[in-house]
């Protein structure tokens, strides 16, 4: 495949799209954040490796990814950066995936510490406190009243695995759309080719053979475009 030039690849590339792209990963990207500080505050220890944190931190840069080759510098380089940010931020998607589909078969997974059942229980931990602080917050919202622990971390986990599933498409469909632009640039660029092109004489013109002898004995020449007259002539 032809590598484009970057007029070409910009004629064709989709930059309000990829901006309807950006804005809905930054308000997933925040989903997630949110998600996984309230997946936190209902129990610390259990079904929790953070995902939603990290995950979301990538699908911010992202975020700035696309926008930078949407709208700040629209390049064959700056989408192809953006391609190695999305297969980046499709790994951390489908690992937050894998996570929050066990975490929602298996509630009482423990990932972080052998020892964080023991300390899921524990009431002298600072985790204790802030859960309690976050509960009779959450609680006092007429949707989430009488929530228990394990139902709040199933709705956020289910949340979570939801936005992620959400950010996986959206990654695709970029990589989609880059290589569907990046093909139909290409195809709008002809290599060039080093052969000589044929050269074809203008109509009219008369070949010139080569005259040896000196200039006085040389057979005068009719002017170009002039046709030779007659030499046998009736009187």
């Amino acid at each position: 495949m032809v590598s484009p030039n970057k007029e070409a690849f910009v004629k064709v590339w989709p930059r309000c799209f990829l901006v309807f792209l950006g804005i809905v990963e930054v308000i997933a990207a925040i989903v997630l954040i949110f998600t996984e500080f309230g997946n936190v505050a209902s129990n610390f220890w259990t079904t929790n490796v953070f995902a939603g944190g990290w995950c979301g931190l990538i699908m911010i840069v992202h975020f700035f990814g696309l926008f930078v080759a949407a709208c700040c510098s629209p390049s064959p380089s700056a989408a192809f950066r953006a391609v190695v940010i999305t297969i980046i931020a499709l790994v951390a998607c489908g690992t937050l995936i894998g996570f929050d589909a066990y975490f929602i078969a298996t509630p009482s997974a423990c990932l972080l510490t052998s020892s964080c059942s023991t300390n899921a229980v524990s009431t002298s931990s600072f985790s204790y406190y802030f859960q309690q602080s976050f509960f009779s917050a959450f609680n006092s919202l007429s949707a989430f009243k009488g929530y228990t622990q394990s139902q709040a971390k199933f709705l956020f986990q289910t949340i979570q695995l939801s936005v992620g599933s959400l950010c996986f498409v959206l990654c695709i469909v970029y990589l989609v759309i880059y290589y569907v632009s990046r093909g139909k640039a290409s195809d709008k660029v002809l290599p060039s080719t080093n052969q000589p092109s044929s050269y074809a004489p203008p109509s009219g013109a008369r070949s010139q053979q080569p005259q040896y002898g000196p200039p006085s004995q040389r057979a005068p020449q009719p002017a170009p475009g002039q046709a030779a007259g007659k030499t046998n002539k009736r009187y």
